[in-house]
């Protein structure tokens, strides 16, 4: 009984998670595709302003990757952490067969392998994005410092 509601919660917050990762990665490539439009010409100041908060959003969607981060790699420990102690209480204290240790490790390893290793590597991806604005900004830097009709080696 427990198995099958623990299977569909899983799985329901598997699908939560990578909707979430999912979404978060579509709304920094639309971030970056605006901020390369806005970098790449001559900037109002209500172009400057849209940038910052472009800027910003990037940043602040690289800081939320970064704290879920910590939340998945607490999460993956305690399903190690409780990997062991299943190990331990059932050498200690004779609960399961071999055959049902190895099916309720090999479940607890599918899990860590399916659910955390994935959301971690999608999570970092995000969080790489924190650069974003040193980039950006010595991007500007080098198309202020341009004159028209001036060529830059590479």
């Amino acid at each position: 009984m427990i198995v099958p509601i623990l299977v569909t919660l899983l799985s329901i917050l598997f699908i939560l998670m990578w909707v979430w990762i999912l979404v978060i990665f579509i709304e920094n490539m639309k971030l970056k595709k605006e901020i390369d439009e806005l970098v790449n010409q001559p900037l109002t100041m209500e172009q400057k302003a849209e940038l910052d908060n472009l800027q910003l959003d990037l940043d602040t969607n690289a800081y939320r990757a970064r704290k879920t981060k910590r939340v998945v790699l607490f999460f993956a420990f305690l399903f190690v952490a409780s990997a062991i102690g299943l190990i331990w209480a059932n050498a200690r204290f004779s609960l399961y067969t071999y055959d049902g240790l190895l099916e309720n490790l090999k479940l607890t390893m599918m899990i860590i392998i399916l659910f955390f290793t994935p959301a971690y590597i999608g999570l970092e991806l995000i969080s790489n994005t924190q650069g974003a604005s040193g980039d950006i900004a010595r991007r500007l830097r080098l198309t202020e410092e341009l004159k028209p009709g001036e060529e830059v080696e590479v």
